[in-house]
Protein backbone atom coordinates (compact mmCIF):
# COMPACT_ATOMS: atom_id res chain seq x y z
CA UNK A 1 0.00 0.00 0.00
CA UNK A 2 1.61 3.23 -1.13
CA UNK A 3 1.67 6.47 0.78
CA UNK A 4 0.19 9.55 -0.84
CA UNK A 5 2.63 12.40 -1.29
CA UNK A 6 1.18 15.35 0.54
CA UNK A 7 2.58 17.79 -2.03
CA UNK A 8 -0.25 16.68 -4.31
CA UNK A 9 -2.95 17.50 -1.77
CA UNK A 10 -4.42 20.67 -3.23
CA UNK A 11 -4.91 19.12 -6.63
CA UNK A 12 -7.62 16.92 -5.19
CA UNK A 13 -10.13 19.63 -4.46
CA UNK A 14 -10.54 21.55 -7.71
CA UNK A 15 -12.49 18.98 -9.68
CA UNK A 16 -15.87 20.09 -11.00
CA UNK A 17 -17.80 17.37 -9.19
CA UNK A 18 -16.51 18.44 -5.78
CA UNK A 19 -17.17 22.10 -6.50
CA UNK A 20 -20.68 21.42 -7.70
CA UNK A 21 -21.48 19.13 -4.77
CA UNK A 22 -20.30 21.56 -2.13
CA UNK A 23 -21.97 24.46 -3.87
CA UNK A 24 -25.27 22.58 -3.82
CA UNK A 25 -24.99 22.36 -0.02
CA UNK A 26 -24.62 26.10 0.37
CA UNK A 27 -27.90 27.09 -1.26
CA UNK A 28 -28.45 30.81 -1.69
CA UNK A 29 -25.49 31.64 0.53
CA UNK A 30 -22.81 30.49 -1.92
CA UNK A 31 -22.05 34.07 -2.98
CA UNK A 32 -22.46 35.92 0.29
CA UNK A 33 -20.39 39.01 0.87
CA UNK A 34 -17.16 38.86 2.81
CA UNK A 35 -17.08 39.09 6.56
CA UNK A 36 -14.39 39.44 9.20
CA UNK A 37 -16.37 37.15 11.49
CA UNK A 38 -14.84 33.69 11.97
CA UNK A 39 -17.14 30.69 12.03
CA UNK A 40 -15.88 27.86 14.21
CA UNK A 41 -16.89 24.25 13.64
CA UNK A 42 -16.01 22.17 16.69
CA UNK A 43 -15.25 18.52 15.94
CA UNK A 44 -14.49 15.67 18.34
CA UNK A 45 -12.85 12.50 17.07
CA UNK A 46 -10.44 9.77 18.12
CA UNK A 47 -6.74 10.54 18.17
CA UNK A 48 -4.65 10.25 15.00
CA UNK A 49 -7.65 9.40 12.82
CA UNK A 50 -7.54 11.97 10.01
CA UNK A 51 -5.06 13.58 7.65
CA UNK A 52 -5.17 16.95 9.40
CA UNK A 53 -4.01 18.84 6.30
CA UNK A 54 -7.61 18.40 5.14
CA UNK A 55 -8.77 20.85 7.80
CA UNK A 56 -6.80 23.71 6.24
CA UNK A 57 -7.81 22.72 2.71
CA UNK A 58 -11.47 22.89 3.70
CA UNK A 59 -11.02 26.34 5.24
CA UNK A 60 -9.18 27.58 2.14
CA UNK A 61 -11.87 26.27 -0.16
CA UNK A 62 -14.71 27.93 1.78
CA UNK A 63 -12.79 31.21 1.95
CA UNK A 64 -12.29 31.16 -1.81
CA UNK A 65 -15.86 30.12 -2.60
CA UNK A 66 -17.89 32.03 0.01
CA UNK A 67 -15.40 34.59 1.29
CA UNK A 68 -16.08 33.18 4.76
CA UNK A 69 -13.54 32.44 7.47
CA UNK A 70 -14.43 28.93 8.60
CA UNK A 71 -12.06 27.23 11.04
CA UNK A 72 -12.38 23.59 12.10
CA UNK A 73 -11.41 23.14 15.74
CA UNK A 74 -10.29 19.52 16.07
CA UNK A 75 -10.38 17.94 19.54
CA UNK A 76 -9.62 14.31 20.33
CA UNK A 77 -10.47 11.68 22.92
CA UNK A 78 -8.83 8.40 23.92
CA UNK A 79 -11.85 6.13 24.40
CA UNK A 80 -15.54 6.17 23.53
CA UNK A 81 -16.37 6.21 27.22
CA UNK A 82 -14.28 9.36 27.73
CA UNK A 83 -16.14 11.00 24.86
CA UNK A 84 -19.48 9.96 26.35
CA UNK A 85 -18.61 11.43 29.75
CA UNK A 86 -17.49 14.68 28.10
CA UNK A 87 -20.86 15.07 26.37
CA UNK A 88 -22.83 14.08 29.46
CA UNK A 89 -21.13 16.58 31.73
CA UNK A 90 -21.69 19.39 29.23
CA UNK A 91 -18.17 20.72 29.82
CA UNK A 92 -17.75 21.16 26.06
CA UNK A 93 -20.11 21.55 23.12
CA UNK A 94 -19.39 20.05 19.71
CA UNK A 95 -21.02 20.48 16.33
CA UNK A 96 -19.82 17.13 15.00
CA UNK A 97 -18.49 14.01 16.69
CA UNK A 98 -17.14 10.70 15.46
CA UNK A 99 -17.47 7.63 17.66
CA UNK A 100 -18.05 3.89 17.48
CA UNK A 101 -21.47 2.71 16.46
CA UNK A 102 -22.46 1.29 19.85
CA UNK A 103 -21.68 4.56 21.60
CA UNK A 104 -23.55 6.63 19.03
CA UNK A 105 -26.46 4.20 19.44
CA UNK A 106 -26.39 4.93 23.18
CA UNK A 107 -26.33 8.68 22.57
CA UNK A 108 -29.27 8.42 20.18
CA UNK A 109 -31.22 6.28 22.64
CA UNK A 110 -30.67 8.95 25.29
CA UNK A 111 -31.98 11.76 23.03
CA UNK A 112 -28.56 13.41 22.77
CA UNK A 113 -28.41 13.48 18.95
CA UNK A 114 -30.32 14.96 16.04
CA UNK A 115 -31.15 13.13 12.82
CA UNK A 116 -28.95 14.01 9.85
CA UNK A 117 -30.45 15.77 6.82
CA UNK A 118 -28.97 13.52 4.12
CA UNK A 119 -30.40 15.75 1.40
CA UNK A 120 -27.69 18.20 2.51
CA UNK A 121 -25.00 15.52 2.18
CA UNK A 122 -24.98 14.73 -1.57
CA UNK A 123 -21.44 13.35 -1.65
CA UNK A 124 -22.09 11.00 1.23
CA UNK A 125 -25.40 9.83 -0.22
CA UNK A 126 -23.84 9.20 -3.63
CA UNK A 127 -20.67 7.44 -2.52
CA UNK A 128 -21.43 5.57 0.70
CA UNK A 129 -21.34 1.79 0.31
CA UNK A 130 -24.85 0.39 0.59
CA UNK A 131 -23.34 -2.71 2.18
CA UNK A 132 -22.74 -0.48 5.20
CA UNK A 133 -25.42 2.20 5.05
CA UNK A 134 -28.27 3.22 2.79
CA UNK A 135 -29.64 6.59 3.93
CA UNK A 136 -32.88 5.91 2.02
CA UNK A 137 -33.33 2.47 3.62
CA UNK A 138 -33.97 0.91 0.21
CA UNK A 139 -31.20 -1.64 0.69
CA UNK A 140 -30.40 -1.39 4.41
CA UNK A 141 -26.75 -1.82 5.32
CA UNK A 142 -25.02 -2.96 8.48
CA UNK A 143 -25.52 0.36 10.24
CA UNK A 144 -29.26 0.20 9.60
CA UNK A 145 -29.42 -2.96 11.72
CA UNK A 146 -28.78 -0.98 14.91
CA UNK A 147 -32.05 0.06 16.52
CA UNK A 148 -32.69 3.40 18.18
CA UNK A 149 -35.49 3.87 20.71
CA UNK A 150 -35.99 7.39 22.04
CA UNK A 151 -38.57 10.14 22.40
CA UNK A 152 -38.92 10.35 18.62
CA UNK A 153 -39.93 6.69 18.39
CA UNK A 154 -38.21 3.58 17.08
CA UNK A 155 -35.94 3.83 14.07
CA UNK A 156 -32.41 2.79 13.09
CA UNK A 157 -29.00 4.32 13.66
CA UNK A 158 -28.68 5.08 9.96
CA UNK A 159 -30.98 8.08 10.40
CA UNK A 160 -28.66 9.63 12.99
CA UNK A 161 -25.23 8.75 11.66
CA UNK A 162 -23.01 8.99 8.59
CA UNK A 163 -20.24 6.44 8.30
CA UNK A 164 -16.53 7.29 8.43
CA UNK A 165 -14.36 4.17 8.82
CA UNK A 166 -15.20 0.54 9.41
CA UNK A 167 -13.53 -2.81 9.77
CA UNK A 168 -13.58 -6.17 11.44
CA UNK A 169 -12.08 -7.81 14.48
CA UNK A 170 -9.78 -10.63 13.48
CA UNK A 171 -6.51 -12.38 14.22
CA UNK A 172 -3.17 -10.89 13.20
CA UNK A 173 -0.42 -13.49 13.30
CA UNK A 174 3.12 -14.47 12.34
CA UNK A 175 3.11 -18.25 11.75
CA UNK A 176 6.91 -18.48 11.66
CA UNK A 177 7.24 -16.81 15.07
CA UNK A 178 4.79 -19.29 16.59
CA UNK A 179 6.68 -22.24 15.09
CA UNK A 180 10.03 -20.95 16.23
CA UNK A 181 8.79 -20.33 19.79
CA UNK A 182 6.86 -23.56 20.34
CA UNK A 183 8.44 -25.88 17.78
CA UNK A 184 8.71 -28.84 20.16
CA UNK A 185 4.96 -28.81 20.76
CA UNK A 186 4.32 -28.88 17.00
CA UNK A 187 6.62 -31.89 16.69
CA UNK A 188 4.30 -33.85 18.96
CA UNK A 189 0.93 -32.65 17.62
CA UNK A 190 -0.70 -35.13 15.17
CA UNK A 191 -1.88 -32.25 12.96
CA UNK A 192 1.68 -31.03 12.42
CA UNK A 193 4.29 -33.64 13.31
CA UNK A 194 4.53 -35.19 9.83
CA UNK A 195 4.60 -31.85 8.00
CA UNK A 196 7.59 -29.89 6.74
CA UNK A 197 8.28 -26.39 8.07
CA UNK A 198 6.60 -24.71 5.08
CA UNK A 199 3.65 -27.08 5.32
CA UNK A 200 3.29 -26.19 8.99
CA UNK A 201 3.15 -22.49 8.08
CA UNK A 202 0.38 -23.24 5.58
CA UNK A 203 -1.46 -25.33 8.15
CA UNK A 204 -1.42 -22.50 10.70
CA UNK A 205 -2.79 -20.11 8.06
CA UNK A 206 -5.50 -22.64 7.22
CA UNK A 207 -6.55 -23.09 10.85
CA UNK A 208 -6.76 -19.37 11.67
CA UNK A 209 -9.02 -18.83 8.64
CA UNK A 210 -11.22 -21.82 9.39
CA UNK A 211 -14.17 -22.37 11.71
CA UNK A 212 -11.56 -23.25 14.36
CA UNK A 213 -9.78 -19.89 14.05
CA UNK A 214 -10.85 -18.54 17.42
CA UNK A 215 -10.57 -21.96 19.09
CA UNK A 216 -6.90 -22.01 18.14
CA UNK A 217 -6.35 -19.11 20.56
CA UNK A 218 -7.03 -21.61 23.36
CA UNK A 219 -4.63 -24.19 21.87
CA UNK A 220 -1.44 -25.08 23.80
CA UNK A 221 0.51 -24.79 20.54
CA UNK A 222 0.43 -20.99 20.72
CA UNK A 223 0.64 -20.64 24.50
CA UNK A 224 2.54 -17.54 25.56
CA UNK A 225 2.86 -16.14 22.04
CA UNK A 226 -0.30 -14.05 21.88
CA UNK A 227 -1.85 -10.91 23.32
CA UNK A 228 -5.52 -9.99 23.31
CA UNK A 229 -7.33 -6.68 23.46
CA UNK A 230 -8.00 -5.14 26.84
CA UNK A 231 -11.50 -4.45 25.52
CA UNK A 232 -14.58 -6.06 26.97
CA UNK A 233 -16.60 -5.78 23.73
CA UNK A 234 -13.98 -7.36 21.48
CA UNK A 235 -13.13 -10.19 23.84
CA UNK A 236 -16.83 -10.71 24.57
CA UNK A 237 -17.35 -11.22 20.82
CA UNK A 238 -14.58 -13.83 20.67
CA UNK A 239 -15.98 -15.54 23.75
CA UNK A 240 -19.42 -15.60 22.12
CA UNK A 241 -18.09 -17.40 19.04
CA UNK A 242 -16.34 -19.98 21.22
CA UNK A 243 -19.22 -20.59 23.63
CA UNK A 244 -21.80 -20.90 20.84
CA UNK A 245 -19.52 -22.49 18.27
CA UNK A 246 -21.78 -25.50 17.71
CA UNK A 247 -24.73 -23.20 17.14
CA UNK A 248 -23.01 -21.10 14.46
CA UNK A 249 -21.70 -24.20 12.66
CA UNK A 250 -24.94 -26.17 12.64
CA UNK A 251 -27.82 -23.70 12.63
CA UNK A 252 -30.14 -23.06 9.72
CA UNK A 253 -31.18 -19.71 11.19
CA UNK A 254 -31.16 -16.68 8.94
CA UNK A 255 -28.75 -13.77 9.40
CA UNK A 256 -31.12 -11.80 11.64
CA UNK A 257 -31.45 -14.68 14.11
CA UNK A 258 -27.70 -15.33 14.11
CA UNK A 259 -27.00 -11.65 14.69
CA UNK A 260 -29.40 -11.80 17.65
CA UNK A 261 -27.43 -14.74 19.04
CA UNK A 262 -24.26 -12.75 18.62
CA UNK A 263 -25.84 -10.03 20.79
CA UNK A 264 -26.98 -12.40 23.55
CA UNK A 265 -26.02 -10.69 26.82
CA UNK A 266 -28.16 -12.66 29.25
CA UNK A 267 -26.79 -13.39 32.71
CA UNK A 268 -26.23 -17.04 31.77
CA UNK A 269 -24.32 -16.13 28.60
CA UNK A 270 -22.17 -13.58 30.45
CA UNK A 271 -21.16 -16.25 32.97
CA UNK A 272 -20.34 -18.78 30.23
CA UNK A 273 -18.23 -16.26 28.33
CA UNK A 274 -16.46 -15.14 31.50
CA UNK A 275 -15.37 -18.69 32.28
CA UNK A 276 -14.23 -19.24 28.71
CA UNK A 277 -12.16 -16.05 28.74
CA UNK A 278 -10.59 -17.01 32.07
CA UNK A 279 -9.43 -20.21 30.36
CA UNK A 280 -7.99 -18.13 27.53
CA UNK A 281 -6.12 -15.93 29.98
CA UNK A 282 -3.84 -18.82 30.91
CA UNK A 283 -2.73 -19.06 27.27
CA UNK A 284 -1.78 -15.44 26.58
CA UNK A 285 1.29 -13.27 26.91
CA UNK A 286 -0.82 -10.38 28.18
CA UNK A 287 -3.55 -7.80 27.56
CA UNK A 288 -2.99 -4.72 25.43
CA UNK A 289 -4.89 -1.73 24.05
CA UNK A 290 -2.59 -0.21 21.45
CA UNK A 291 0.81 -1.88 21.80
CA UNK A 292 -0.04 -5.14 20.07
CA UNK A 293 0.28 -3.73 16.56
CA UNK A 294 3.89 -2.77 17.35
CA UNK A 295 4.78 -5.81 19.49
CA UNK A 296 3.97 -8.20 16.66
CA UNK A 297 6.21 -6.27 14.26
CA UNK A 298 9.12 -6.25 16.73
CA UNK A 299 8.39 -9.95 17.35
CA UNK A 300 7.67 -9.76 21.06
CA UNK A 301 4.51 -11.72 20.23
CA UNK A 302 3.35 -13.81 17.29
CA UNK A 303 -0.46 -13.59 17.56
CA UNK A 304 -2.68 -10.60 18.29
CA UNK A 305 -6.43 -10.12 18.47
CA UNK A 306 -6.54 -7.07 16.23
CA UNK A 307 -8.73 -4.56 14.47
CA UNK A 308 -8.36 -4.68 10.70
CA UNK A 309 -6.94 -1.16 10.45
CA UNK A 310 -4.20 -1.96 12.95
CA UNK A 311 -3.52 -5.15 10.99
CA UNK A 312 -2.96 -3.09 7.82
CA UNK A 313 -0.55 -0.87 9.72
CA UNK A 314 1.39 -3.85 11.11
CA UNK A 315 1.54 -5.74 7.81
CA UNK A 316 2.94 -2.61 6.15
CA UNK A 317 5.51 -2.03 8.89
CA UNK A 318 6.60 -5.63 8.75
CA UNK A 319 7.26 -5.24 5.03
CA UNK A 320 8.74 -1.74 4.90
CA UNK A 321 11.80 -0.41 6.71
CA UNK A 322 10.78 3.27 6.76
CA UNK A 323 7.79 5.29 7.93
CA UNK A 324 7.00 6.42 4.38
CA UNK A 325 6.58 2.79 3.27
CA UNK A 326 8.94 3.09 0.34
CA UNK A 327 12.00 1.02 1.35
CA UNK A 328 11.47 -2.71 1.73
CA UNK A 329 13.04 -4.56 4.66
CA UNK A 330 15.94 -6.87 3.88
CA UNK A 331 14.39 -9.43 6.23
CA UNK A 332 10.64 -8.75 6.23
CA UNK A 333 8.29 -9.90 8.97
CA UNK A 334 5.49 -11.70 7.14
CA UNK A 335 2.23 -11.01 8.97
CA UNK A 336 -1.21 -12.34 8.09
CA UNK A 337 -4.74 -11.29 9.05
CA UNK A 338 -7.49 -13.87 9.43
CA UNK A 339 -11.24 -13.53 9.71
CA UNK A 340 -12.22 -17.00 10.97
CA UNK A 341 -14.93 -18.44 8.76
CA UNK A 342 -17.24 -18.95 11.73
CA UNK A 343 -17.75 -15.18 11.81
CA UNK A 344 -16.48 -11.82 12.99
CA UNK A 345 -17.62 -8.57 14.52
CA UNK A 346 -17.96 -5.70 12.06
CA UNK A 347 -17.40 -2.36 13.79
CA UNK A 348 -18.19 1.12 12.48
CA UNK A 349 -16.96 4.58 13.42
CA UNK A 350 -19.59 7.12 12.42
CA UNK A 351 -20.30 10.85 12.38
CA UNK A 352 -23.23 12.38 14.23
CA UNK A 353 -24.46 15.79 15.36
CA UNK A 354 -25.14 16.32 19.08
CA UNK A 355 -28.42 17.97 20.01
CA UNK A 356 -27.79 21.66 20.72
CA UNK A 357 -30.52 23.58 22.55
CA UNK A 358 -29.66 26.98 21.19
CA UNK A 359 -32.31 29.05 19.44
CA UNK A 360 -31.62 29.38 15.74
CA UNK A 361 -28.66 26.97 15.77
CA UNK A 362 -30.01 24.70 13.04
CA UNK A 363 -30.49 27.71 10.76
CA UNK A 364 -27.03 29.06 11.53
CA UNK A 365 -23.96 29.14 9.35
CA UNK A 366 -22.15 27.04 11.94
CA UNK A 367 -24.55 24.16 11.35
CA UNK A 368 -24.48 24.69 7.58
CA UNK A 369 -20.67 24.48 7.44
CA UNK A 370 -20.68 21.52 9.83
CA UNK A 371 -22.67 19.59 7.26
CA UNK A 372 -20.46 20.86 4.45
CA UNK A 373 -17.37 19.66 6.28
CA UNK A 374 -18.91 16.21 6.77
CA UNK A 375 -19.80 16.07 3.07
CA UNK A 376 -16.33 17.34 2.18
CA UNK A 377 -14.80 14.32 3.93
CA UNK A 378 -17.14 12.08 1.93
CA UNK A 379 -15.66 12.71 -1.52
CA UNK A 380 -13.68 9.71 -2.80
CA UNK A 381 -10.42 11.70 -3.06
CA UNK A 382 -10.59 12.87 0.54
CA UNK A 383 -11.61 9.41 1.67
CA UNK A 384 -8.49 8.07 -0.09
CA UNK A 385 -6.32 10.52 1.84
CA UNK A 386 -7.73 9.37 5.15
CA UNK A 387 -7.57 5.67 4.26
CA UNK A 388 -3.96 6.06 3.21
CA UNK A 389 -3.19 7.99 6.40
CA UNK A 390 -4.73 5.67 8.99
CA UNK A 391 -4.94 2.29 7.25
CA UNK A 392 -8.62 1.77 7.96
CA UNK A 393 -11.39 1.19 5.42
CA UNK A 394 -13.70 4.00 4.41
CA UNK A 395 -17.49 3.92 4.19
CA UNK A 396 -16.95 5.83 0.94
CA UNK A 397 -16.39 3.68 -2.12
CA UNK A 398 -17.10 4.68 -5.70
CA UNK A 399 -20.07 5.19 -7.96
CA UNK A 400 -20.44 5.19 -11.72
CA UNK A 401 -23.17 7.83 -11.60
CA UNK A 402 -21.20 9.93 -14.09
CA UNK A 403 -18.20 7.65 -14.86
CA UNK A 404 -15.83 10.50 -13.97
CA UNK A 405 -12.36 9.98 -12.57
CA UNK A 406 -13.59 11.45 -9.30
CA UNK A 407 -16.50 9.01 -9.06
CA UNK A 408 -14.28 6.02 -9.73
CA UNK A 409 -11.20 7.11 -7.81
CA UNK A 410 -11.63 4.87 -4.73
CA UNK A 411 -11.84 1.77 -6.91
CA UNK A 412 -8.90 3.04 -8.97
CA UNK A 413 -6.94 3.45 -5.74
CA UNK A 414 -7.66 -0.15 -4.74
CA UNK A 415 -6.68 -1.47 -8.15
CA UNK A 416 -3.52 0.62 -8.08
CA UNK A 417 -2.54 -0.76 -4.67
CA UNK A 418 -3.56 -4.39 -4.98
CA UNK A 419 -4.23 -5.66 -8.53
CA UNK A 420 -1.24 -7.49 -10.01
CA UNK A 421 -2.63 -7.98 -13.53
CA UNK A 422 -1.95 -5.66 -16.45
CA UNK A 423 -5.61 -4.89 -17.15
CA UNK A 424 -5.70 -6.35 -20.65
CA UNK A 425 -8.80 -8.28 -21.66
CA UNK A 426 -6.62 -10.89 -23.39
CA UNK A 427 -4.43 -11.56 -20.35
CA UNK A 428 -4.42 -15.04 -18.83
CA UNK A 429 -5.97 -14.32 -15.44
CA UNK A 430 -5.77 -17.91 -14.21
CA UNK A 431 -2.33 -17.13 -12.76
CA UNK A 432 -3.95 -14.86 -10.16
CA UNK A 433 -6.40 -15.28 -7.30
CA UNK A 434 -9.74 -13.64 -8.08
CA UNK A 435 -10.93 -11.60 -5.11
CA UNK A 436 -14.54 -10.45 -5.33
CA UNK A 437 -15.35 -7.13 -3.62
CA UNK A 438 -18.62 -6.45 -5.46
CA UNK A 439 -20.65 -6.16 -2.26
CA UNK A 440 -18.96 -2.92 -1.25
CA UNK A 441 -19.63 -0.92 -4.43
CA UNK A 442 -22.72 0.63 -5.98
CA UNK A 443 -22.15 -0.05 -9.68
CA UNK A 444 -25.04 -0.69 -12.06
CA UNK A 445 -23.55 0.05 -15.48
CA UNK A 446 -20.44 -1.15 -17.31
CA UNK A 447 -17.43 1.17 -17.00
CA UNK A 448 -13.66 1.52 -17.31
CA UNK A 449 -11.12 2.78 -14.79
CA UNK A 450 -7.91 4.54 -15.83
CA UNK A 451 -5.23 4.21 -13.14
CA UNK A 452 -3.16 7.08 -14.53
CA UNK A 453 -5.57 9.39 -12.70
CA UNK A 454 -4.60 7.90 -9.34
CA UNK A 455 -0.88 7.40 -9.95
CA UNK A 456 -0.36 10.68 -11.80
CA UNK A 457 -2.77 13.09 -10.14
CA UNK A 458 -3.02 11.76 -6.60
CA UNK A 459 0.27 9.97 -6.01
CA UNK A 460 2.37 12.03 -8.45
CA UNK A 461 4.39 8.94 -9.34
CA UNK A 462 7.34 9.48 -11.64
CA UNK A 463 6.28 6.34 -13.51
CA UNK A 464 2.58 6.82 -14.18
CA UNK A 465 0.50 3.65 -14.02
CA UNK A 466 -1.46 3.72 -17.27
CA UNK A 467 -3.36 0.45 -16.83
CA UNK A 468 -7.04 0.55 -17.78
CA UNK A 469 -9.54 -1.90 -16.29
CA UNK A 470 -12.93 -2.60 -17.84
CA UNK A 471 -15.83 -3.97 -15.81
CA UNK A 472 -18.72 -5.56 -17.67
CA UNK A 473 -22.08 -7.00 -16.74
CA UNK A 474 -22.37 -10.73 -16.14
CA UNK A 475 -25.15 -13.02 -17.31
CA UNK A 476 -27.32 -11.86 -14.39
CA UNK A 477 -26.98 -8.19 -15.28
CA UNK A 478 -24.65 -7.44 -12.38
CA UNK A 479 -21.25 -5.72 -12.59
CA UNK A 480 -18.80 -7.91 -10.62
CA UNK A 481 -15.79 -6.11 -9.17
CA UNK A 482 -12.87 -8.53 -9.14
CA UNK A 483 -9.30 -7.78 -8.07
CA UNK A 484 -6.68 -10.16 -9.45
CA UNK A 485 -3.87 -10.72 -6.99
CA UNK A 486 -1.93 -13.35 -5.05
CA UNK A 487 -3.62 -13.70 -1.67
CA UNK A 488 -0.37 -14.88 -0.07
CA UNK A 489 1.52 -11.86 -1.38
CA UNK A 490 1.99 -8.62 0.49
CA UNK A 491 -0.73 -6.97 -1.64
CA UNK A 492 -3.15 -9.83 -1.14
CA UNK A 493 -2.71 -9.88 2.62
CA UNK A 494 -3.43 -6.16 2.83
CA UNK A 495 -6.50 -6.50 0.63
CA UNK A 496 -7.76 -9.35 2.80
CA UNK A 497 -7.45 -7.17 5.90
CA UNK A 498 -9.24 -4.19 4.39
CA UNK A 499 -12.08 -5.91 2.55
CA UNK A 500 -13.60 -9.23 3.68
CA UNK A 501 -14.35 -11.58 0.81
CA UNK A 502 -17.78 -12.56 -0.46
CA UNK A 503 -17.83 -15.70 1.69
CA UNK A 504 -17.45 -13.59 4.85
CA UNK A 505 -20.37 -11.27 4.19
CA UNK A 506 -23.05 -13.44 5.78
CA UNK A 507 -20.99 -14.00 8.93
CA UNK A 508 -20.11 -10.37 9.73
CA UNK A 509 -22.22 -9.48 12.75
CA UNK A 510 -23.07 -6.12 14.29
CA UNK A 511 -22.85 -5.73 18.06
CA UNK A 512 -25.39 -3.51 19.78
CA UNK A 513 -24.77 -1.41 22.85
CA UNK A 514 -25.22 -3.69 25.86
CA UNK A 515 -27.80 -1.34 27.41
CA UNK A 516 -28.97 -2.46 30.85
CA UNK A 517 -26.43 -5.28 30.86
CA UNK A 518 -23.45 -3.00 30.33
CA UNK A 519 -22.54 -2.86 34.03
CA UNK A 520 -22.70 -6.65 34.32
CA UNK A 521 -20.36 -7.09 31.36
CA UNK A 522 -17.98 -4.47 32.77
CA UNK A 523 -17.87 -6.51 35.98
CA UNK A 524 -17.41 -9.70 33.96
CA UNK A 525 -14.37 -8.23 32.25
CA UNK A 526 -12.89 -7.06 35.56
CA UNK A 527 -13.38 -10.58 36.93
CA UNK A 528 -11.51 -11.99 33.93
CA UNK A 529 -8.58 -9.62 34.32
CA UNK A 530 -8.17 -9.96 38.11
CA UNK A 531 -8.94 -13.68 38.22
CA UNK A 532 -6.24 -15.60 40.14
CA UNK A 533 -3.29 -16.74 38.08
CA UNK A 534 -3.49 -20.13 36.34
CA UNK A 535 -2.55 -23.10 38.54
CA UNK A 536 0.70 -23.85 36.72
CA UNK A 537 1.88 -20.27 37.15
CA UNK A 538 0.86 -20.31 40.83
CA UNK A 539 2.80 -23.56 41.43
CA UNK A 540 5.83 -22.16 39.60
CA UNK A 541 5.77 -19.02 41.75
CA UNK A 542 5.43 -21.04 44.97
CA UNK A 543 8.34 -23.30 44.01
CA UNK A 544 10.43 -20.24 43.13
CA UNK A 545 9.60 -18.55 46.42
CA UNK A 546 10.42 -21.73 48.41
CA UNK A 547 13.73 -22.12 46.60
CA UNK A 548 14.51 -18.44 47.08
CA UNK A 549 13.68 -18.56 50.79
CA UNK A 550 15.68 -21.74 51.13
CA UNK A 551 18.61 -20.08 49.41
CA UNK A 552 18.41 -17.07 51.73
CA UNK A 553 18.17 -19.36 54.75
CA UNK A 554 21.12 -21.47 53.63
CA UNK A 555 23.13 -18.37 52.86
CA UNK A 556 22.44 -17.01 56.35
CA UNK A 557 23.35 -20.29 58.05
CA UNK A 558 26.58 -20.55 56.07
CA UNK A 559 27.44 -16.95 56.88
CA UNK A 560 26.83 -17.53 60.61
CA UNK A 561 28.95 -20.68 60.52
CA UNK A 562 31.78 -18.80 58.81
CA UNK A 563 31.64 -16.01 61.40
CA UNK A 564 31.78 -18.55 64.24
CA UNK A 565 34.71 -20.31 62.59
CA UNK A 566 36.64 -17.05 62.14
CA UNK A 567 35.94 -16.08 65.75
CA UNK A 568 37.27 -19.44 66.89
CA UNK A 569 40.44 -18.94 64.83
CA UNK A 570 41.00 -15.48 66.35
CA UNK A 571 40.57 -16.86 69.89
CA UNK A 572 43.04 -19.70 69.23
CA UNK A 573 45.53 -17.19 67.80
CA UNK A 574 45.28 -15.07 70.99
CA UNK A 575 45.89 -18.11 73.24
CA UNK A 576 48.91 -19.16 71.18
CA UNK A 577 50.40 -15.67 71.50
Amino acid sequence: MKKIKKSSLKKLFIFPLLLASLASCSGNNSNVSGSDETIYVHVLNAEDYIDESLLDVFSEYILERDNKNVVVIWDTYDTNETMYNTLQTGKATYDLICASEYMVQRLANENMLTKLPFESLPNYSNYVSHFLHDPENINPGKMNLLTVNNDEGTTNLGEYAAGYMWGTLGILYNPEYVLNQNGNLFNEDPRFKDLSYDERVEKIIEIFNSDDGYSFLWDDLIAGTQSIKDSMRDTFAVGNFEVFKDYYLNTNDDYEARNEKFNDSSDETIELIKNKLIELKSNIFGFEVDSGKNDIVTQKIGVNLAWSGDAVNSINRGFYADDDWTEEREDPVDLYFAIPSIGANVWMDVWCTPKIDEEGYYDSETYKYTLEFLDFLSTPENAILNVDYNGYTSFITSSNLDNSDTSLSMLAYMLYCYDLSDGDDDEDLSQYDSYDISSFFNFEEEFSVDLSYVSGEIFEDEEVDDRVFTFKKDENGNVPIIIHTDMNSFEGRLLRAQYPNEEDIETLYVMNDFGDQNDRIVQMWEDVKVNPLPLWITITLIVFIVIFIGYLGSYKLIRVAKLKYRKKLREEAKRNN
